[in-house]
């Protein structure tokens, strides 16, 4: 079985975001790439796009082959891609993130993984929390996407970056708390307005 590493990146006006995955898979690099890009796009299409708006678009999936003793990339394999989001609207400040967390049969810290989504649309936000209809939508996302990476035959793993350990994902949750990303707006060049004190 071969270790590959997945991510799906795109852009925000004036910045980019990013998710990587795992996953093992007995497939060649270019099966693999495939079935990546058809889970982003059952991932985002008629799902996660409900609740991000139009300025948040995924733009690229790439997959890259890794070795498992170093965790180094061998080769990798990208395609271009264009899913904006269709809620109207403003979006939430850049480094306002909500994530997906990935659970596996470890009870401690090494057994849990998640990654963080694209700013979502303000309107899914309630009374400081995300609404209970923006909980169930991105619920559904996860799930298209996971099963989009079983048919295409890979298995979604945690991969430990200093350990190099694999271990399976089994579940996973999503939590109503707006997280904070903030590496989501160093490009971001901020216009300061000035006034004096008498």
């Amino acid at each position: 079985m071969t270790v590959y590493r997945h991510v799906m990146q795109g852009v925000t006006p004036g910045e980019s975001w990013s998710c990587t995955l795992y996953s093992t898979s007995s497939g060649t690099l270019t099966s693999a790439q495939a079935a990546w890009t058809a889970a982003v796009g059952s991932f985002w299409t008629g799902h996660l796009d409900a609740v991000v708006t139009s300025n948040v678009q995924c733009t690229e999936t790439s997959t890259a082959s890794i070795n498992e003793s170093t965790g180094k990339q061998i080769s990798r394999l990208s395609d271009d891609v264009s899913h904006p989001g269709v809620a109207t609207g403003q979006m939430l400040p850049f480094q306002c993130a909500s994530s997906i967390s990935w659970r596996t049969a470890l009870a401690t810290r090494a057994g849990r993984g998640r990654i963080y989504l694209p700013p979502l649309a303000v309107s899914v936000v309630n009374a400081g929390r995300l609404s209970s209809a923006a909980v169930t939508t991105i619920v559904g996302a996860a799930t298209q996407l996971v099963n989009g990476m079983n048919t295409g035959g890979l298995a979604l793993i945690l991969f430990g970056r200093e350990t190099h350990t694999q271990t399976p994902v089994t579940g996973g949750d999503v939590g109503d708390v707006i997280d904070t990303q903030r590496r989501r707006r160093n490009k971001l060049i901020e216009v300061r307005t000035p006034f004096t004190v008498p």
